[in-house]
């Protein structure tokens, strides 16, 4: 009989990667299609594939040996919000970079942002950086756009208009290791 001796080493490094994770707001389907559509234009027009559109609500780095408490966290969090009523109003932009669809009131989501903080005391105790908050939340259409492809869009992206009302009931949570186009979701979490 043979026996086989496993080291902790591979054991270590699983749990000590570091993975970037994204909460976002879970988009019913209607606004998914309508923004979608929206980047099938941009992309026709101005030669540029756009990301998977979301809503994010906060974006943090965590050793993936922390998930099991940061899911069990999220969950009492979520348990305890209400599910607001957004409004999607227009196009706006970050200059020279970003065009995206506005959040009517983006001060709806501090009270959620608020809740956070024990995710963000448990991710800055264990070394992280703190919490990324979406100060002003948004939904963008296109990012990192080079400069000339930006000129050109926010010309037209002024003067169109989007309009779209839901209740945001989920959040999800999105785990990705090197950068967002590999995003996967992680969990969903039900608000009241």
């Amino acid at each position: 009989m043979h026996t086989v001796s496993l080291t902790a080493t591979g054991a270590d490094k699983l749990q000590q990667t570091a993975y970037s994770y994204s909460l976002v707001v879970a988009l019913p389907h209607f606004v998914q299609q309508m923004l979608r559509q929206q980047q099938a234009f941009f992309t026709a027009q101005y030669g540029y594939v756009c990301g998977a559109p979301r809503l994010c609500i906060a974006h943090f780095t965590a050793h993936e040996a922390m998930e099991d408490t940061l899911l069990r966290y999220l969950q009492r969090i979520a348990g305890m919000q209400h599910a607001l009523s957004v409004t999607l109003n227009n196009y706006s932009s970050v200059p020279e970079h970003t065009i995206y669809v506005r959040v009517q009131q983006p001060v709806c989501f501090q009270q959620w942002i608020q809740a956070l903080q024990p995710i963000d005391n448990y991710i800055s105790d264990n070394g992280f950086p703190h919490l990324q908050t979406m100060q002003r939340a948004h939904i963008p259409l296109a990012a990192a756009l080079p400069p000339n492809v930006y000129r050109k869009a926010v010309s037209h992206y002024a003067q169109q208009v989007f309009y779209a009302s839901f209740m945001a009931t989920e959040w999800v949570l999105l785990k990705c290791k090197n950068n967002y186009s590999n995003e996967v979701p992680l969990c969903k979490f039900h608000l009241l």
